[in-house]
């Protein structure tokens, strides 16, 4: 008998049988395993499991973005073993042999940058979800508390309590094992007993907590290998913004901040960032409204980057930023630095013309690379294109270990993206709600109505032409 383990974004591991014949995975309602994923094909993928031989093979069902085991994508029917992995966009599946004893947790286990690889090797989907949720929190008590949370959410795990080093002779609550934490905390390692589970937060070798966690007497398992390996992850992503809220404390004054955000948001813009994050103590979180997306990328960036030293390449790079983001920020756009291209939002929310300002933003900057081909007469070629979509997603910042970027997605900007490869060289590309809301003073022509990769509906598009 064999067993999935679907592992997917904000919805705790289910452990589902295998049937004998086949078991079919898509997002349609009528597959034996729904995936709630916009990467995954509505009949997506197949198991096929002969008992009476005791073979499974799996089979992509034509699907658009592809059926990954492990790590690999498959193009032919293919047989699977124990603890094989399957990826349908960010869904995992994990394989089982539900007759094979699971490996239990030992007592103790030294926290090894070994153990922290292959807890988060394995456990990477969750790591990502757990990523996306700290790294928006801003203050130190709100990400601890966020902490116990997901480890309860993915641990199964009844109490779960979060206790910085210089807390541990007075914070470790009652119904823990003072004995057994202690040990964690002298040891650096990982303490398991029957119903709990004691992980220190390391970074280095500097302890920074403990993560202590308990399940009720009556639950019908121990630990095992796997639930030590997620307690470990989670620990190595909290050891992460506990870092990085102690690096943020080192930014002392206000000009040290608003610098900060004027990497990426119009002097306007980073005004409100910084009132907001003094009356609240961290950004905006993620919201959804209405935005005109610009994406332009360099499309010959592979040919120059081969002609040019690393220096020389750089070089051309930084003048291309340096350029989109001046007049991005001069028509009250945000950026995102991209590998060779920017994306810049414009939000319908607070720009009325946003539409108009973003062709705007466009246009100069096509006509900054045009003239002659180049950022600088020593250097090569730089040919680029710019996209334009309007339409509702999710905006806001995201802050890592040692910066805060602007974020967009979702439809709209998927769009924006990839009708790019319509835009050069040197032409603006732009969707129709963009080219509707932008009236008579915009000259444009049709275009063509396109299907986009990993799009079931097909998009019309439109070329702005230059004043």
């Amino acid at each position: 008998m064999w067993n999935l383990v679907v592992e997917a974004l904000n919805i705790p591991q289910r452990r589902l049988p295998l049937k004998s014949g086949i078991t079919r995975v898509g997002r349609a309602s009528t597959n034996e395993i729904v995936v709630d994923d916009s990467a995954a094909s509505r009949f997506h993928a197949c198991i096929e499991y002969r008992p009476e031989h005791n073979i499974l093979t799996l089979s992509d069902l034509k699907s658009t973005n592809g059926t990954y085991l492990n790590r690999e994508r498959i193009s032919r029917p293919t047989p699977l073993k124990n603890k094989d992995t399957i990826r349908i966009g960010q869904v995992l599946l994990h394989l089982e042999d539900a007759n094979e004893s699971h490996p239990v947790a030992m007592n103790t286990q030294r926290y090894t940058r070994a153990l922290v690889l292959e807890s988060v090797d394995n456990h990477a989907l969750l790591l990502f979800e757990v990523a996306q949720k700290l790294n928006t929190i801003m203050d130190l008590p709100t990400a601890l508390l966020e902490t116990a949370e997901l480890v309860k959410q993915f641990m199964n795990v009844e109490q779960c309590t979060v206790v910085l080093e210089k807390d541990f002779d007075h914070l470790i609550p009652q119904q823990y094992d003072p004995d057994l934490a202690r040990k964690a905390i002298r040891g650096k390692s990982a303490e398991i007993s029957v119903d709990a589970i004691y992980v220190p937060i390391m970074a280095g070798d500097d302890l920074l907590g403990l993560i202590c966690m308990m399940r009720p007497r009556t639950a019908t398992r121990t630990f095992l290998q796997r639930d030590l390996q997620i307690a470990v992850a989670i620990s190595h992503q909290a050891a992460l913004t506990i870092q990085r809220m102690r690096l943020m404390g080192l930014v002392q004054s206000q000009e040290q901040l608003h610098s900060l955000l004027l990497r990426f948001a119009s002097p306007s813009e980073a005004n409100n960032l910084f009132s907001y994050y003094f009356q609240n103590g961290h950004l905006p979180p993620l919201k959804e409204e209405k935005v005109t997306v610009l994406f332009s990328e360099i499309a010959n960036s592979n040919t120059i980057a081969e002609h040019l030293s690393s220096r020389e390449f750089a070089h051309v790079l930084d003048s291309f930023y340096r350029s989109a983001a001046k007049i991005t920020f001069k028509n009250g756009g945000a950026i995102k630095y991209l590998a060779t291209g920017i994306m810049a939002v414009f939000s319908n929310e607070t720009i009325p013309d946003a539409e108009q300002r973003a062709v705007n933003t466009a246009r100069e900057l096509i006509m900054r690379m045009k003239p002659t081909g180049s950022l600088e007469e020593s250097r090569s070629n730089v040919i680029i294109g710019v996209a334009i979509n309007t339409g509702r997603a999710v905006t806001g910042y995201i802050g890592g270990e040692q910066r805060v970027e602007f974020h967009a997605a979702g439809d709209t900007v998927n769009v924006a993206y990839h009708i790019q490869e319509y835009s050069r060289p040197f032409k603006i590309i732009a969707g129709s709600e963009t080219v509707a809301a932008l009236g008579e003073t915009y000259p444009r022509k049709s275009i063509s109505t396109v299907y986009l990769r990993g799009r079931e509906n097909p998009v019309k598009i439109y070329e702005v032409l230059p004043e």
